[in-house]
């Protein structure tokens, strides 16, 4: 004599089944979809603002390297003789935390990651500040002059960038930089909202 499901245990049963096979997909699905979403969303707005320079050291047996070829690169232009204001001070910390968040670290095969500091002089409380943070004499950590060209590069990509985007241009920016040297976007440094952005934005450039 076969056994009898009672109402009640079909309800349960169907219940399940449904929540297994539609709601469980569907969502899935929406994640996905979501994410799918911010991804695009977040490679538009990468675009191409021109290119970098190089960093250039030279060795004591006089070869030279590129410190930052083919990294990506979150750039800051502090200018001449830059002192340690809240706005320096912050800018700074930032650059710390990419770092601590990007850089190389003992057991990683390659380091695709420089933050650059484009500074000359410096008063002695911002050099001490620099100087004070654990990762700032590392190779992920650029400092670099060169003002002239470098103010240029950077200040007419920022112009095209506000242009395009129909803003107002920002007193301290980064600019981010792909492993083939090219500028893909610009952020208020100190705009909190922003800076993550820019994390973001660091971590799909990565090469994987």
């Amino acid at each position: 004599m076969s056994e009898q499901i009672s109402p009640k245990r079909k309800v349960v049963i169907f219940s399940i089944l449904f929540f297994i096979l539609v709601v469980l997909p569907a969502g899935s699905w929406y994640y996905l979809r979501g994410g799918l979403n911010w991804r695009r969303q977040a490679n538009a707005e990468l675009q191409d603002f021109g290119k970098i320079r190089g960093a250039m050291v030279i060795y004591a047996d006089g070869t030279k390297e590129n410190l930052l070829k083919s990294k990506v690169c979150v750039l800051h232009f502090f200018g001449k003789n830059p002192e340690l204001s809240g706005e320096n001070r912050a800018i700074l910390d930032i650059g710390k935390r990419l770092v601590d968040q990007f850089g190389y670290k003992p057991g990683m095969d390659e380091d695709h990651f420089r933050m650059v500091m484009i500074a000359e002089g410096g008063t002695a409380e911002f050099k001490t500040h620099a100087q004070t943070l654990p990762n700032a004499d590392m190779a992920n950590w650029v400092w670099t002059g060169g003002m002239g060209s470098w103010g240029a590069i950077l200040g007419n990509a920022y112009d095209a960038y506000c242009q395009k985007n129909g803003i107002q241009p920002d007193a301290e920016y980064f600019a981010l930089s792909d492993t083939s040297g090219t500028i893909r976007r610009f952020y208020n440094a100190l705009d909190d909202n922003e800076v993550k952005r820019m994390v973001q934005q660091v971590a799909i450039l990565m090469p994987k």
